[in-house]
């Protein structure tokens, strides 16, 4: 795979290389010449994704777009794999936690909803389609990505958690599968069958994995 690297530059995949991103994202956001640069290649590089997603991006691209040097990136971010890496770290920050909406089906109904917005998401969407199954390709994005799932996934079980905390969901009641139960379907419905992801579709999923996981019926 052409990672629009040159020869000799370091390729992104270790535990050790990631740390550095993660610590470079977090530096990128105080104040001066260098955080504004940083900034402006990191918001260049999704922009770049958005419009011709991961292989066709290249750091001529993304320089010319933040009004940089492509050798300053090479510089800071090693290769394509590094940027880009570094890229969705830094918007891995613009996770929250759910909303708690007082009931287990509401707060599962704006998951749902958060999910349909992000298959709007340009950049991400292009990646999620473009990387396709889970192989040793391109395992250096994926290193990453997964780092991002994780951290969406650890939040979004909380859904369920309050759940069983309110009573709403038996006390052995599996947080982890129900959220992963509860996304499978936008997932399978969004990208294999092209379908669009209704208001209804997302009750329908909602009260099915409810049900399935034995919630206790809202008076």
């Amino acid at each position: 795979m052409d990672t629009g690297s040159s020869a000799g530059e370091p390729a992104i995949g270790s535990a050790h290389q990631v740390e550095h991103l993660r610590a470079d994202s977090r530096t990128s956001r105080p104040g001066g010449r260098t955080a504004r640069v940083g900034q402006a290649v990191l918001d260049a590089t999704i922009a770049e994704l958005s419009e011709v997603g991961y292989a066709a991006l290249r750091i001529e691209s993304v320089a010319e777009r933040a009004g940089v040097n492509k050798t300053t990136i090479y510089r800071r971010w090693g290769d394509k794999a590094g940027l880009v890496a570094t890229a969705f770290i830094d918007r891995r920050d613009e996770f929250a936690p759910p909303p708690d909406t007082g009931s287990l089906r509401g707060d599962l109904l704006i998951h749902l909803r958060e999910i349909r917005d992000t298959f709007q998401t340009p950049w991400l969407t292009r990646l999620v389609q473009e990387l396709g199954p889970r192989t040793e390709e391109r395992s250096d994005v994926r290193e990453v990505l997964d780092q991002i799932w994780s951290v969406r996934l650890e939040l979004s079980r909380m859904i369920f958690v309050r759940g069983i905390e309110r009573g709403e969901l038996p006390a052995g009641a599996d947080p982890g599968f129900l959220i992963e139960a509860t996304s499978g379907p936008l997932y399978f419905r969004w990208l294999l069958l092209g379908r669009e992801l209704d208001d209804e579709f997302l009750a329908r999923t909602a009260d099915l994995v409810l049900a399935g996981a034995g919630a206790a019926k809202a008076d």
